[in-house]
């Protein structure tokens, strides 16, 4: 897999006109980068300079690529002349006024490694001095106006030091892969200069890719430093006309319309508030046939002229505009519900007139603007997790935590937990949560609840909130703990499994949409909602397929890319060489698994090839109510036993944390998983294999469960028979020493493993809240109430009372006997 530190051309673009005075700082900046020199390529482009700008460049910086216009060009239209010519995989753009940091290239490039979806990165930017805020972050009103956040306070209350997806980045000093910028149209050359960043963000965002603030990279900056020879109304035209245009083009179809009348009401807003007059003395209607007053002077001042040119320049461009906006929309991969996500302050405000602001709340209220944000776009999601999230999580809290981090990109996500988190700030909102009084709280200002099974029966306000209700099946706990248990008494047995069965009739009884994490397991909860009536003609009316009933919604992979942060095997751990052929079991060791045959196996490999090691990532859960596994004991005493341990097989005692497994990963060769056979095997879903397949590591794994059967499908590594430890030490040797066939399932995983990226398995659920759906039971209830059953109120209530009360204690069987008896006696 390609490293971040093989270290790609970078390609740095500087527009120039007449700033000579700022170059030297600049390119001086340049040569000190924490980069390799032959791997940066800086072009400079001159906008017609007359100050001797470009014979100071070739004298002073001969390494200097520069390609002169014998005009201002403008900013936009300059750099992408810049880009066409550059030869790099990435093109950093940057003002001629500023200087650099020595780390500004690999900070700006780290993000853009390591998510496949983001393209674009920016700097954060002070000023020259350091001493003030330039650029942290920004949002974008309604109308396409940009706007940066905590512009010039002191840099000493600066608290952006957390990467986070923004709308736009600073396009003086941001970077972007270069055939995405080029496929994508650039940057607007019509703009001349000015929001050219902000329409390009917004661009991309809508055509499917992500821009990322990268705090690590820091610009130091002359504010306006050579914008200033622009006089304010020509600032305000090339504001003004921009935003028009980002307006036009980027809006989908639903909301253009309301979107593009409101942005033009805010112009002619702006122009009153500047314009004096006597419009009411000049037209006096009331007596048609006076003569009116002279007419008065309309020297109008160039503030509101130059707003009133830019309406008038959108609709002389208005041709190209429409074939922009046509193509623009029909590569759209986002709508605007999941773009607005990140455009934060949408009723900024340009001008601070009071009577200005008030016409505007009052216009865009009855234009219907502020219902397109707050309601048709803004859908509220809560995510409750009964399991701790901190830098160290199991599988529920990991797969809760990547669906805040999807869906936050598409709707309002709330994340509630149990614990106080040392998780730095996300996009999403985070809340502690202690007991069902505070989680009711918590509950009210959603729309949808998102939450595992066993959280669903661990809190009553989850029953009665009334909300969309999503519930997380994924892992066949009823399944697993016939497994977990099976050396307690048969009462104790048949107690808990009761006890579990009930748990998960009464969240098929309340839950309008279900995932789990296989086709496999669709079928089989599919079967369980059968036999409680959700299957019955009201949901097949709803979606003969049911896939708006239960989907699947597998574990996922990170869209980044695994990132060697340090060493933590190879030469660290004692008994572990530099050369060794490592297998790494992810994750912690449980009852249902079979380590124990592994470790028989190993002593069969130790004998043909004692370079070969096996690592174990965790043996102590870091969620202290999960109990003990009796298995981690007895295969720590083989390992022992057979003077394996801490020479051939190595334990982890604690838990890796999760920003951390990727090093232990990496430094593997394949990973391994192996189960016995049963029914747990045949329905599960092992959710570390993933992390095999994010890092590219064949696999080795006993038959049985569904991911087994993608590695034999897929050719991703080599599955075995439960319990057989000669079979699983052969096919570990074959893939320690058949390099060609090791190396073709590498290529196999890399093929396969963007499909199970989180942010393309959460369709289902994205899907879902787009246009949320009512339980079909919930619906059939009421459609017979209100076809006039004429049933007593209480007596309802009463039958749904004794139904649970038997569906808990006597089962679905007697339950049905009880229904059957009292509807006879009516």
């Amino acid at each position: 897999m390609a490293d971040i530190m093989d270290h790609p051309l970078i390609s740095i673009s500087i527009i120039n006109l007449n700033g000579k005075n700022y170059l030297k700082d600049c390119l001086e900046s340049l040569g000190e980068l924490n980069y390799p020199p032959d791997k940066i390529e800086i072009l400079l482009v001159d906008n017609g300079s007359v100050d001797d700008s470009v014979k100071f460049i070739r004298e002073r910086f001969p390494r200097v690529k520069i390609i002169q216009n014998s005009k201002n060009n403008g900013f936009a239209k300059a750099n992408n002349q810049a880009a066409e010519q550059a030869k790099g995989q990435y093109i950093a753009f940057l003002n001629n006024d500023t200087r650099v940091d020595k780390n500004w290239i690999i900070e700006l490039l780290k993000p853009i490694y390591e998510n496949r979806k983001v393209v674009a990165s920016g700097s954060k930017v002070l000023s020259f001095d350091g001493s003030s805020i330039d650029f942290v972050g920004g949002m974008i009103n309604f109308e396409g106006k940009g706007f940066q956040i905590d512009y010039s306070k002191p840099a000493e209350d600066d608290n952006y030091n957390i990467p986070k997806f923004l709308p736009f980045v600073n396009g003086g000093a941001m970077m972007i892969n270069r055939k995405v910028f080029l496929d994508t149209g650039g940057f607007d050359g019509d703009f001349f200069a000015y929001y050219e960043d902000v329409d390009l963000g917004w661009r991309l965002w809508v055509l499917g890719y992500k821009v990322v603030f990268a705090p690590g990279s820091i610009v130091y900056h002359h504010h306006h430093g050579t914008s200033k020879i622009f006089g304010e109304d020509r600032l305000r035209f090339l504001k003004e006309r921009n935003s028009l245009y980002s307006v036009f083009k980027n809006y989908d179809e639903a909301n253009l319309a309301r979107a593009f009348s409101g942005t033009l009401a805010s112009i002619f807003n702006r122009i009153f508030v500047d314009t004096d007059f006597d419009y009411e003395s000049y037209y006096d209607l009331s007596e048609p046939d006076k003569k009116g007053p002279a007419a008065p002077d309309l020297n109008i001042q160039p503030g509101p002229l130059s707003s009133l040119a830019a309406a008038k320049c959108f609709y002389d461009n208005l041709d190209s505009l429409v074939k922009k906006r046509k193509w623009i929309q029909e590569n759209r991969k986002r709508d605007d519900k999941a773009v607005f996500s990140y455009f934060k302050g949408q009723f900024l405000a340009v001008s601070p007139d009071p009577g200005y602001q008030k016409r505007q709340i009052d216009i865009l209220r009855e234009l219907g603007i502020y219902e397109v944000f707050e309601k048709d776009i803004k859908r509220k999601i809560l995510i409750i997790s009964s399991e701790v999230l901190s830098n160290e999580m199991a599988g529920p809290a990991i797969r809760v935590w990547n669906f805040a981090k999807v869906l936050s990109e598409h709707m309002d996500v709330t994340l509630a937990i149990p614990n106080k988190t040392d998780i730095a700030e996300q996009d999403f909102k985070m809340v502690q949560f202690f007991d069902d009084g505070q989680l009711k709280e918590i509950i009210g200002s959603n729309d949808i609840i998102l939450c595992g099974g066993m959280t669903f029966a661990k809190y009553q306000s989850i029953k009665e909130s009334g909300k969309y209700l999503i519930i997380d099946i994924y892992d066949p706990y009823n399944l697993a703990t016939l497994a977990e248990y099976e050396k307690e008494t048969v009462k104790k047995q048949l107690e808990i499994f009761e006890s579990i069965h009930n748990i998960f009739n009464e969240q098929f009884y309340y839950g309008d949409f279900f995932i789990c994490a296989s086709e496999r397991q669709r079928d089989f909860w599919l079967g369980m909602l059968a036999a409680l009536n959700r299957v019955n003609p009201y949901s097949y009316r709803q979606d003969p397929t049911l896939r708006k009933m239960i989907d699947v919604v597998p574990f996922g992979l990170p869209g980044s890319r695994p990132v060697h942060t340090k060493n933590v095997l190879r030469g660290k751990v004692d008994g572990i060489g530099k050369d060794d052929f490592i297998i790494i079991w992810g994750g912690g060791i449980y009852d249902w698994f079979d380590p124990v045959t592994l470790v028989k196996a190993m002593d069969k490999v130790k004998k043909k090839r004692d370079d070969i090691k096996l690592f174990f990532m965790g043996i102590k859960h870091p969620n202290p109510e999960v109990k003990e596994s009796d298995m981690a004991g007895k295969t720590i005493e083989l390992a022992k036993k057979l003077e394996l341990y801490d020479k051939t097989i190595f334990f982890n005692f604690g838990w890796v944390d999760y920003e951390e497994r990727q090093n232990y990963l990496l430094e593997s060769d394949i990973g391994i998983i192996t189960h016995p056979m049963h029914i747990e095997t045949r329905f599960s879903f092992r959710t570390r294999i993933l992390d095999y397949l994010w890092t590219g590591l064949p696999i080795v794994s006993t038959k049985g469960d569904s991911l087994s059967d993608l590695i034999e499908k897929n050719d991703l590594g080599i599955t075995v028979e439960d319990g057989d430890a000669s079979d699983l030490a052969d096919a570990i040797i074959r893939l320690a020493q058949n390099r060609e066939y090791y190396d073709k399932c590498v290529a196999n995983i890399e093929k396969i493993a963007g499909h199970y990226a989180w942010d393309k398995i959460c369709g289902p659920i994205i899907a879902f809240c787009k246009d949320p759906v009512s339980s079909a039971l919930k619906e059939r209830e009421n459609n017979e109430g209100s076809a006039g059953s004429k049933r007593d109120t209480r007596e309802r209530f009463y039958l749904l009372k004794r139904f649970f009360y038997h569906l808990f204690h006597s089962g679905p069987g007697k339950t049905a006997r009880y229904l059957s008896n009292h509807m006879s006696r009516r």
